[in-house]
């Protein structure tokens, strides 16, 4: 699927974006800093191992309710699985997808494979079949508490829910949460910290130097989602766009490296977890435990064998 997405752009885009071996090598060999040793983090593989184990689940929760269901197919897992949480590119994915930004756009929205199947039922027979997937709306729920956070609340009637707890076990969801808000506040702090800061304003002026007059690397994304939200459906316009993404996303990426932006990250990161509270090891501990169960169940069906878990 990302294949056919990166030819489909290329064609749209034109881009004929050339870049020299020997900068994308050095390029390539960044870090790649991930917050708590990159637990919440999936490889492609994983991801698409894990949709595929969990879509079974609920395919069998389905059948034993009475109702027919097709498993939804893996989405852009590669995708997910480049995104830096700090904004790091690589010279490589710069010069393919810039940003992600056009290439997200012109994405056509994956076909739901139950929806024909659903449109069909009478209205009594497709609520009960929602009912069942989704759980009913005034039914049992698990309230959980994010630290500095919301409450989310979890329906656990649902065949999704226990696709989800077979797969993961009956914790899973409340720990996720919990570390996915830890998360968050890590790279808030380390994005703050001072180490990063200077960094950041080392990049401005190798921008400014290339011609880009930004003082933050988010403002790149906002000048060019504000362009894209103008352009609408134009087709010329919207190559347009992506052209001017992408040569600004690959000398953004130069930028970050001449800029050492992802060491001072990697270097702000480990200040910001080491003062982290002692009291979240358990909940991280038990979610690697959890997570590398869950591949293993996820990966032995297809015959593979699973990575050990990050920081494990």
């Amino acid at each position: 699927m990302r294949r056919l997405l990166w030819l489909t752009a290329a064609a749209l885009l034109a881009a004929g974006c050339s870049t020299s071996p020997g900068g994308e090598a050095a390029a390539e060999k960044q870090p790649d800093p991930r917050p708590l040793g990159g637990a919440l983090h999936y490889t492609a593989a994983e991801s698409a191992a894990l949709h595929r184990a969990e879509e079974r689940e609920v395919r069998e929760c389905m059948a034993n309710r009475g109702f027919a269901y097709d498993a939804v197919p893996v989405g852009d897992v590669r995708r997910r699985a480049t995104e830096s949480p700090y904004g790091l590119l690589t010279r490589s994915r710069a010069a393919q997808d810039g940003y992600g930004l056009t290439v997200e756009r012109l994405k056509k929205p994956p076909d739901d494979p139950n929806a024909q199947q659903v449109s069909a039922l009478a209205e009594p027979e497709r609520r009960a079949w929602e009912t069942a997937l989704k759980g009913t709306a005034d039914g049992p729920r698990e309230e959980i508490e994010i630290p500095d956070g919301p409450t989310v609340s979890v329906p656990t009637d649902s065949c999704v829910t226990a696709a989800r707890q077979a797969l993961y076990g009956t914790s899973w969801d409340r720990n996720e949460y919990a570390l996915q808000g830890l998360r968050h506040t890590i790279v808030q702090d380390t994005l703050d910290h001072t180490l990063v800061k200077s960094a950041e304003r080392k990049w401005a002026a190798c921008m400014r130097d290339e011609g880009f007059s930004y003082s933050h690397r988010k403002d790149p994304l906002k000048a060019l989602k504000k362009r894209l939200d103008a352009v609408g459906s134009d087709q010329e316009a919207l190559r347009a766009t992506g052209r001017e993404e992408l040569r600004i996303a690959e000398r953004d990426a130069v930028c970050q490296v001449e800029a050492g932006l992802a060491e001072q990250i990697v270097r702000a990161q480990k200040e910001v977890e080491e003062a982290l509270p002692t009291t979240r090891t358990s909940v991280l501990n038990d979610f690697r435990t959890a997570r590398q169960a869950a591949l293993e169940r996820a990966t032995r069906v297809r015959g593979q064998t699973p990575a050990p878990t990050p920081g494990r």
